[in-house]
Formats: C-alpha cells, sequence, structure tokens
C-alpha cells in the first residue's frame, strides 16, 4: 500500500456535551481550570475521587465497579450539558484493557480448586459492562458498542462513533474510560491514574451553538507525537492511560484553538481530527 498520505470522505459533526473525570479533577469545568493554570498541577495532590453517578440506582450503585461509575458519571455529564434525551443518543464505549481488578481476580479464583466466581464480579467482567450499565439506568434503546484496542481505543473509538454520527444521521455519545492497573499488570500496563471522558457529537451542522466542530480524515503515519500539556502529571496521564489519548483534544478545547489533533489507529495508521470553533 502507497506510504503517501490517502485522502478520504470528509467525515464531520458538532460537539455539543464533555465530561471527565480523573485525578485532581471531577468534571470539565475542574480539567478547564487546570488546563489553563499549569503551576496548579505540580501543587495538586493527585489522588482519586470515587465517582457516584446518581443515573445509576443505588442498589445497582454499590455493586458497580470504579470503570463503570467512572464511564457512566462521564457521560451523564456529557448528556446533561448538552440538553439530549438519553433515548436520543447512540454510544460508543471504549476501553483499553477495561477492568484489571475483575480479570485478576477471576483468574486467580479460577486457578482454586472450587473456582467459586463471584455472580456480580462475573457479571461485572464483560468488556460492554459500563455500556449496560449506561443503557439500562438511563433506558436508551440505540445502539451501544464496545471496543477495546489498547493504546489505540481512543482513536477508534472517536472514528466508529464519527462515522456512525454521520451515516446514522443520529447523535453520538463516545465515552473512554481506563482505571489504574492492578499490581499484576504493571510491568505491561504501568497505569497509576485512572481517567474517563465523553464526548457528545451530533451530525455536522445541526447544532445551534456546538462548543466545536470536529471533521476527520486518516493517513498513513509512523507515530503519533505526544501533545505539549501543561504539568507532567497530565503528560503522565496521556503517556500510560490510554483513555487519556484525549487529553491533547481536551486541551484545544479548552483553549478554543483551532487546529489538528492525531489519535493512533494502528503502528502505521493515525486519525486526524480537525477542531475548528
Amino acid at each position: 500500500m502507497s506510504q503517501q498520505k490517502m485522502a478520504v470522505d470528509l467525515v464531520g459533526a458538532d460537539l455539543v456535551g464533555i465530561g471527565v473525570w480523573g485525578p485532581a479533577f471531577n468534571n470539565w469545568a475542574e480539567l478547564q481550570t487546570l488546563l489553563a493554570n499549569p503551576a496548579i498541577g505540580e501543587e495538586l495532590q493527585w489522588a482519586m475521587q470515587t465517582p457516584k453517578p446518581e443515573i445509576i440506582p443505588a442498589n445497582e450503585r454499590r455493586r458497580a465497579p470504579l470503570p463503570v461509575r467512572a464511564a457512566v458519571e462521564v457521560s451523564w455529564q456529557a448528556l446533561q450539558q448538552a440538553g439530549l434525551a438519553s433515548s436520543e443518543v447512540a454510544c460508543v464505549f471504549g476501553s483499553g484493557l477495561g477492568d484489571t481488578e475483575i480479570t485478576d481476580y477471576m483468574c486467580r479464583v479460577l486457578t482454586t480448586p472450587e473456582k467459586q466466581l463471584s455472580p456480580t464480579k462475573f457479571h461485572n467482567s464483560v468488556h460492554n459492562a459500563a455500556a449496560g450499565y449506561w443503557t439500562i439506568s438511563t433506558g436508551c434503546m440505540k445502539s451501544a458498542n464496545s471496543i477495546a484496542a489498547y493504546q489505540n481505543t481512543a482513536g477508534l473509538a472517536l472514528l466508529e462513533a464519527m462515522i456512525q454520527c454521520q451515516q446514522h444521521n443520529e447523535p453520538v455519545l463516545v465515552t473512554l474510560f481506563d482505571t489504574a492497573a492492578h499490581d499484576a499488570y504493571r510491568q505491561i500496563f504501568a497505569c497509576e491514574y485512572s481517567f474517563a471522558v465523553a464526548l457528545l457529537i451530533v451530525p455536522a451542522g445541526t447544532a445551534a451553538a456546538p462548543l466545536a466542530r470536529l471533521a476527520i480524515s486518516a493517513e498513513n503515519s509512523e507515530a503519533v507525537a505526544a501533545p505539549e500539556l501543561p504539568c507532567t502529571q497530565l503528560a503522565a496521564l496521556y503517556r500510560d492511560n490510554p483513555s487519556a489519548k484525549v487529553l491533547g483534544l481536551l486541551q484545544q478545547l479548552a483553549q478554543k484553538q483551532t487546529g489538528q489533533c492525531a489519535f493512533a489507529l494502528s503502528p502505521a495508521r493515525a486519525l486526524n481530527l480537525e477542531v475548528s470553533f
């Protein structure tokens, strides 16, 4: 295949909602403050608070693991900002490695003679658990896809969501979430901090006052350069957490900076996202 750039039909969408949660920030407004004041990041104590998404009924919320809570929390934030009904919004969920705590638990239990797995943990072990909690809690009957592509998850989830938004002419929520890796994973997945983000997009030109306008094109690429983030903690979060690969885009949005943001799709392919206001 030619190594030259390949032209593709332009795929565009309007961004109308943002939700985010991570170390030292619980929503989009708090992350905007951090991005606008780099010195704050070096001084903050980066400690995680467990999100408590009220949209999940209390009994179910107590049983929901951290990745599910984080994904549902940011999804609800984005939906509320957009002012849309959940019944109108399809969704794409993406996580690089899913719930490593539950995966480690299941592997350990299956090595015992009894092999007695907790039904609740088994229920929460599937990769589309977050999508299930979201659709059930909000009454969403639209499509709900779940993607896993390790460090390429953010780019592939965005690509899926934007194409679906344009081709089906419908709003799409794209939610990315990865939590700190269990100790057993640290040699291959050195993710120290959890992070989740949700972007709600609608077909291009349909939003009266979008937060931004997005357009994508794919091209061959050897590597995607890391963005220049304002503090070392955010740079480490981008490097280690697959879902945090969206931090460069969030920085552009916070600064209302027109330009291009790149996401890896594979070792030889990247997604270029044009951002305008």
